[in-house]
């Protein structure tokens, strides 16, 4: 590959990754909100956009990245990012107020409410930021 392919995937890179960043905040935000299944619709959207946008970015089509199997892989990993950042958000909520819970009331409750989703959203974003670069790679190695 020349040297100036490289540079011109390198720039596509970056900018692929720019969006997946900001499309995994979303994720951590929808991630701490108290609604029911919100979370799963919201990364299942933003995982659709994240691959169409860096098809776009790499000008490619959808058929040259993926064989119908991989895309049903793909929605299970966001599913399951959804709801294993819920439960370790929850998981790790309790083993605070095992902790931390016992000396005061209220207010410390609802700081260790807050942490425990906090830790949910973190995880959340790392596993939707993830998922975003390895279909970067994947785009970069077809481009």
């Amino acid at each position: 590959m020349s040297e100036m392919m490289t540079n011109e995937v390198e720039e596509k890179r970056r900018k692929a990754r720019k969006m997946v960043d900001r499309k995994a905040m979303y994720s951590s935000v929808a991630a701490i909100l108290p609604i029911p299944f919100l979370d799963i619709g919201t990364d299942v959207k933003l995982m659709r956009d994240i691959r169409s946008g860096v098809e776009e970015i790499f000008e490619l089509d959808h058929r040259q990245v993926n064989e119908m199997s991989d895309d049903l892989m793909n929605r299970a990993a966001v599913m399951a990012t959804s709801m294993g950042s819920e439960f370790l958000g929850s998981k790790a909520r309790g083993i605070l107020f095992k902790t931390f819970g016992k000396k005061s009331g209220k207010v410390r409750f609802s700081f260790l409410t807050i942490l425990g989703k906090i830790i949910g959203a973190s995880i959340s974003y790392m596993l939707m930021k993830k998922l975003g670069y390895e279909y970067i790679e994947r785009c970069a190695k077809i481009s």
